[in-house]
């Protein structure tokens, strides 16, 4: 489940039978309503920033984008590999993600897809991130390496393409991790379970980190 940016609607998947629903409720009142009703798998949905549209997943298969209203529900046409971690960038614009190649000797990478005009662009290559998220701008990623000798936090400039290591995250699972930067770019938050049992850790980047503004 995820609520919408303006906090007025939650949006989440519901597998009835053999089909798959994607619901919308207005928070306020609690009314559901059914977006769209597929046969396919349906997971993640996230709606669009300045936008009436919802991404959702078909597990690690694929992407689709469906309007608000349920029409127009179609595949994204995304690098070939499986999809990993996904999401929109603050502005709506473009949605990164993280391709994974079905060759495991190849890098996970980071993409950009632009729905608008579908396409699709490289961002950077990545020392085997399970996981990413990106700071305001997204001009600086912080990644979970899947590397079992090196279960690291790393964070990832974009204009260069280098990698700087922070610390390890030791989770027994690296795609839970899920590292974050807070709104203002000066601390990263992930979880583990280095310590024995599930926790969050905050780490302070502000000497790393250019400063972003908090709101969109």
């Amino acid at each position: 489940m995820s609520v919408g940016p303006d906090g007025t609607h939650a949006t989440f998947a519901e597998r009835r039978g053999e089909s798959w629903r994607l619901r919308m409720v207005a928070l306020s009142e609690g009314a559901a309503r059914t977006v769209a009703e597929t046969p396919v798998e349906m997971g993640d949905p996230i709606a669009r920033p300045k936008g009436a549209q919802i991404l959702y997943r078909q597990a690690e298969e694929a992407l689709w984008l469906v309007n608000s209203d349920g029409k127009q529900n179609r595949r994204l046409k995304l690098a070939p590999g499986r999809v990993g971690a996904a999401t929109w960038a603050p502005d709506g614009r473009t949605i990164l993600y993280l391709n994974i190649p079905e060759d495991r000797t190849q890098l996970n990478a980071i993409r950009e897809y632009a729905p608008d005009t579908a396409s699709d662009q490289l961002v950077a290559k990545t020392s085997q991130f399970a996981h990413f998220g990106f700071n305001r701008d997204t001009s600086v990623f912080v990644g979970a390496s899947r590397n079992t000798a090196s279960p690291t936090i790393l964070i990832l400039l974009r204009t260069t393409r280098r990698e700087l290591t922070l610390c390890e995250h030791k989770a027994s699972h690296p795609e839970t991790v899920a590292p974050v930067f807070a709104p203002d770019s000066q601390r990263i938050y992930f979880q583990s379970n280095r310590d024995g049992h599930p926790a969050i850790y905050c780490m302070h980047v502000e000497k790393l980190v250019e400063k972003t503004d908090g709101t969109l």
